[in-house]
């Protein structure tokens, strides 16, 4: 393993259990269950797709012959585009998923060329910790029949196409920005979205319709025919909105665009609406449009004092409104200002870091397993955590150091620890705007509410409210640590902490993997007073759960609804009705 794995890895352990005591009249020991390969990696090396090895001029020297030996039938002669013929070992991936698995193959090529052990023999905590990551086996043959390949890549690409038609429109200004805020276009959501063309979505189940919604930003350029009055510049927005979506239905052969409004009932004064835009490749996008303007007038109408500057402020501002105000303005603030720069920070450290994308999303996993993901934690909140194993807190860290995470599995063990000993009153910071070290971080003191009591500060939100206002609240941070101690002990007592990488080889070593790892996404239900229980058949994002049924959808084909075949691209009947419970009923559902 060392002439193969070379510089991919800086170190290689052997581990095996301690021999148990026997008597000794016993002739033979008995025999060993499982063997422990870890693996720290060099994140340099550590996934590259080539092996070089000795050039064609020297094909009868012994370099060549050891080279051979060592991997057998992978080897082969290839021409690279500079001309070299070399010796070579290709791994061949299609997806950065499989690329993470690189380290794991080699083990298991070599492991079954010079010592026969069965390919099968060989398991890695990657492999449940992946399928955690992806639909099922029969959902993804669902929709690949259906014409509906999913997947980080195929939806950037679908947002390129669409900022190219948004930009070919003849509309009354330029758009100057189009920016995503997506976690579907950050590599950071638990599952990564699938597309649902109109033509194929009554030939899939109930079960898997949900056609997940991506968030965009429109900005225009600078312009002074803007309104001043924030109601009329709502009024403007809709009218971009309708011009916007007759361009594009025009321009683009199947493509449906309608205008959205949120809650009609609420006020005027906050942005409320929303350009719903489905691509012919089923594509969903949510457009809002930021008008810089806004803030200014809304921090005027906000403010109690009357000054020349804030003639809002006046007695034609009532405390309603300014109540009002102060939501748009806190709203505003998050949605087109912090989202935005939080979004390139985060895409930036998914390609700085092979494993942080990855790592967000196994923690999501597990915080949606135990139903605290959006409900109490919001998806920011979680990428600005998993962001401190890798950049570090106080202190960057360099990219090459030791501690720094290059697997998800120790990306989430570590993420896991940190939940466990942090004390929500300690506020942290975590730099995940800077490049490098500029100095001491500032100064946070932690400010905690009755709907969130953490605090997490970046240089760009030095409260570090922004994520957390809303939650977790303090029975939401209790729970989250006795399930975060629970994980460790599940994660300690199956060995994966801190390697990397585990091998295993045992006859029964499926089994022995998955009984551990099973309840670290397995949710206990004792404690709750009431358990309200929902007819899979008619949730669209069933599919999507920790261990969905496959009968559900595999029973009924039929259209229940009896609908026109359009899809509803992020109708969530389950979330909604979370919703009217916490709004309406007063209740705090799960």
């Amino acid at each position: 393993m060392q002439r193969g794995l070379n510089d991919r890895v800086q170190a290689i352990g052997i581990f095996h259990p301690s021999s148990k005591a026997r008597p000794i009249s016993e002739a033979q020991s008995p025999l060993i269950p499982a063997i422990y390969v870890g693996l720290i990696y060099n994140s340099e090396n550590a996934f590259r797709l080539v092996d070089h090895g000795p050039p064609s001029e020297e094909q009868n020297s012994d370099a060549t012959q050891e080279f051979r030996q060592l991997w057998g039938n992978k080897a082969e002669l290839r021409r690279f585009k500079d001309g070299r013929i070399i010796e070579s070992v290709v791994w061949e991936v299609k997806t950065s998923d499989e690329r993470a698995h690189i380290l794991a193959t080699i083990v298991r090529h070599l492991l079954n060329r010079h010592f026969g052990i069965p390919v099968n023999d060989i398991q890695t905590t990657q492999t449940y910790f992946d399928a955690k990551l992806r639909l099922q086996d029969d959902v993804s043959r669902l929709f690949q029949a259906s014409g509906s390949p999913g997947g980080f890549k195929p939806a950037l690409s679908a947002f390129d196409n669409l900022a190219k038609n948004l930009r070919s429109l003849d509309i009354p200004l330029t758009l100057s920005t189009i920016s995503p805020v997506s976690e579907y276009l950050r590599y950071t959501s638990s599952l990564g979205p699938v597309p649902i063309p109109k033509s194929t979505h009554l030939a899939l189940p109930e079960p898997l319709r949900y056609v997940p919604t991506i968030d965009i930003i429109l900005e225009f350029e600078k312009s002074m025919k803007w309104p001043e009055d924030l109601r009329a510049i709502q009024q403007v927005k809709l009218a971009f909105f309708e011009v916007i979506a007759t361009g594009l239905m025009v321009a683009n052969k199947g493509l449906r665009a309608s205008v959205r409004i949120s809650n009609p009932c609420e006020s005027g004064i906050q942005d409320r609406a929303s350009l719903e835009i489905q691509t012919a490749e089923g594509w969903a996008f949510s457009a809002r449009i930021w008008y810089d303007r806004e803030a200014t007038l809304l921090e005027r109408l906000a403010s109690t004092a009357r000054t020349p500057d804030r003639p809002l402020a006046s007695a034609t501002a009532n405390p309603r409104e300014q109540r009002e105000a102060r939501q748009a303005l806190e709203m505003y603030t998050r949605q087109f200002l912090h989202a935005p720069r939080h979004h390139r920070a985060v895409a930036n450290l998914a390609h700085r870091y092979t494993a942080y994308a990855s790592t967000v999303r196994l923690v999501k996993r597990w915080l949606a397993a135990h139903w605290l993901l959006t409900t109490h934690v919001s998806a920011e909140a979680v990428e600005i955590l998993c962001a401190r194993p890798f950049i570090g807190s106080n202190d960057i860290l360099p990219d090459n150091a030791t501690s720094v995470p290059r697997s998800k599995e120790r990306g989430f063990a570590l993420v896991v620890e940190f939940l466990r000993d942090w004390k929500p009153e300690d506020p942290i910071f975590v730099p995940i705007y800077e490049k490098m070290a500029t100095g001491s971080p500032p100064t946070i003191v932690a400010v905690s509410s009755k709907h969130g009591v953490w605090t997490i500060s970046t240089s760009e939100d030095t409260s570090g409210r922004m994520w957390t206002s809303d939650g977790p609240d303090v029975v939401a941070v209790r729970r989250l640590r006795a399930l975060a101690i629970e994980a460790c002990k599940i994660l300690q007592d199956a060995d994966t902490d801190p390697v990397d990488i585990e091998v295993r080889w045992c006859h029964h070593s499926v089994a022995v993997m998955l009984i551990p790892f099973q309840r670290l996404f397995s949710h206990a239900t004792d404690d709750y007073d009431i358990l309200i229980e929902l007819k899979p058949t008619v949730l669209p994002r069933y599919h999507q759960a920790i261990n969905a049924d496959p009968s559900v959808w595999s029973k009924d084909r039929a259209n229940p609804r009896g609908d026109d075949g359009a899809s509803h691209p992020g109708f969530d009947p389950a979330w909604l009705l979370f919703n009217d419970l916490q709004v309406n009923e007063g209740f705090c559902p799960q």
